[in-house]
């Protein structure tokens, strides 16, 4: 006997979707004020300093003391601005708490993916049959995992290396390394988010494999196709007009591209079985 899935009128769906958009946003927001008031423990009793901007302190040092970062050293000491010394500025008399808003939000975003994630999956789930449903839970803990590792890639890797280059580029022109903070924690924000989402291309081609559009054979006849058109995607938009930042990223891809190819082999494998 078939599965019968119960019918809802569409304002319902609407109405369940924009609660669950107000469950997501109240965990959002509680997350950042909680940051914004959340005293550095070890701090205490002595002196009362917000976790968030000891946070800033740390996001600061991390990033611009070329000297001390592993990944940012080697190409530091290459473009010869090994000992650049960058001063972060506030243009306005709230610039560094907006710095701190971006960084919470980057936090917010990270720690509560798999909140998140288990909102939209509650969301779905009436719609989906048993079977869908496991389907649906495993592809979202490895989008999940994707778009963390992706993140934390961003974050540590992909934009330290990305500073690198920005004060080389404003070295050539002789200019002095004053920085606007919010304009740095805006780029440190879009960064990591957006390869934690270039992460999760992959899934998209496990998708289509799904929905039979693409096969294991065309991923492995068009591999270098494929490559080339993410390398010329990624010079159009990372933020410095080097190879540096493409290849950071394009490597991953290529590991995660390969790994697809694996699990898409392997799912047809067992699709032939049945």
């Amino acid at each position: 006997m078939s599965e019968e899935l119960p019918e809802k009128p569409l304002l319902d769906h609407v109405m369940d979707f924009l609660e669950m958009v107000r469950r997501i946003l109240i965990y959002i927001v509680s997350f950042l004020i909680l940051l914004l008031f959340l005293p550095t423990p070890w701090l205490l009793p002595k002196t009362y300093y917000p976790f968030l901007f000891y946070c800033m302190n740390l996001t600061n040092h991390y990033m611009l003391n070329f000297n001390e970062n592993i990944f940012s050293r080697n190409f530091a000491t290459m473009f010869g601005v090994n000992g650049s010394r960058v001063v972060l500025i506030s243009h306005g008399w709230f610039d560094s708490l907006t710095a701190a808003i971006l960084l919470a939000v980057l936090l917010a975003v990270t720690v509560l993916s798999p909140v998140i994630a288990w909102e939209v999956y509650r969301f779905v789930e009436p719609g989906l049959y048993s079977h869908e449903k496991r389907i649906v839970k495993r592809y979202m803990v490895f989008a999940l995992a994707l778009f963390v590792s992706g993140v934390i890639y961003g974050y540590t890797v992909v934009m330290p290396i990305v500073f690198v280059v920005a004060v080389w580029l404003a070295t050539l022109g002789g200019a002095s390394l004053f920085f606007s903070i919010q304009d740095f924690y805006q780029n440190i924000l879009i960064g990591s988010l957006a390869t934690g989402v270039f992460f999760m291309f992959p899934l998209g081609i496990l998708a289509l494999n799904k929905a039979g559009i693409i096969s294991y054979e065309t991923l492995h006849n068009n591999w270098r196709y494929v490559i080339f058109a993410i390398f010329a995607v990624l010079a159009m938009i990372t933020p410095d007009p080097t190879l540096i930042s493409d290849i950071v990223l394009g490597l991953p891809f290529i590991v995660l591209y390969f790994f697809t190819m694996w699990l898409v082999k392997r799912s047809e494998k067992g699709k032939k079985k049945v």
